[in-house]
């Protein structure tokens, strides 16, 4: 009797193995328990916290965002970009984090934007790209210093931060080229290879050339900001793989980054932890926003 031996198409992993490596839920089967979650906290933050909810920075209807003022005026403005696996969830989602970052002396900025597929994820980048120019044009009329300009994702919106601090906002956006400056991507993906190859490319539809385009890590600047790649014990091993691959390329390029591993984490708590001063993650983004 004579066994079939799997072909690998990534690294040593064949294509069941590598579809699983990109599927969350593989290790956390109740998922959906920490979006409710998060949902649920984001309502309480809203209703105790100023907002000005749903405000356009953009013509089509996704391009929404929420904002939470700073309680003093002058202060660094961050700008969160939700996860979801480029495919679902919503800024209603990710308004919890705003409870840590105005307290720490910070206002906060919560984005939607179309979602794949309704829209290919070149244009969820730029939708995002016009949120960061709309906040920097706006930051001051919500008493925060555009000059002080953060970025903040976890999971599909921690590439999509990888996105924003790669991106030539000075040839192509019309921005200072330093605009972001400073960045928090926590169990995010930087090399969509892999993902292209996995199981979610039946609905991100990329070919190669599109995965390169949005590959963050193949499109580093010479001059970027200082970021902070953050990561769970509990992520899948490509998660993790991805993250310090990432890591050392910045760092390569002459750029500062610091590395986290929260213990004991799987995917989900790590995104739970931007509502959590004490947490490492905030504790080193405080720190990098003078709060």
């Amino acid at each position: 009797m004579t066994t079939s031996i799997k072909p690998k198409v990534w690294l040593d992993y064949d294509q069941d193995a590598l579809n699983d490596q990109y599927n969350q839920r593989v290790l956390v089967p109740n998922a959906d328990e920490y979006a409710q979650r998060n949902l649920k906290e984001s309502e309480r933050v809203r209703a105790c916290l100023p907002c000005e909810l749903d405000v356009a920075y953009g013509p089509s209807e996704a391009e929404k965002l929420d904002l939470f003022p700073a309680p003093v005026a002058g202060g660094p403005i961050v700008v969160y970009i939700h996860g979801g696996a480029w495919t679902r969830s919503s800024k209603n989602h990710v308004n919890y984090p705003a409870e840590a970052f105005t307290r720490a002396g910070a206002a906060y900025v919560a984005v939607d934007f179309g979602l794949v597929p309704s829209v290919t994820l070149d244009e969820q980048v730029r939708q995002n790209r016009a949120a960061i120019q709309w906040v920097y044009h706006h930051a001051a009329s919500y008493g925060a210093d555009p000059n002080q300009l953060y970025v903040a994702g976890h999971s599909s919106g921690a590439h999509v931060t990888g996105m924003m601090i790669t991106t030539d906002w000075a040839r192509d956006w019309g921005l200072p080229s330093d605009v972001i400056k400073g960045a928090l991507a926590c169990s995010g993906m930087y090399d969509l290879e892999p993902v292209r190859l996995s199981s979610r490319n039946d609905y991100l539809k990329l070919d190669p050339e599109a995965a390169r385009r949005n590959s963050p890590i193949l499109h580093l600047p010479t001059a970027g900001c200082p970021v902070i790649i953050g990561y769970g014990e509990g992520d899948q091993d490509e998660f993790r793989r991805q993250s310090a691959a990432f890591v050392a390329a910045w760092r390569e390029a002459g750029l500062r980054c610091h590395d986290v591993v929260l213990p004991g984490l799987n995917h989900f708590e790590v995104g739970q932890q931007f509502n959590e001063p004490q947490s490492p993650i905030l504790k080193l983004m405080f720190e990098m926003m003078g709060l």
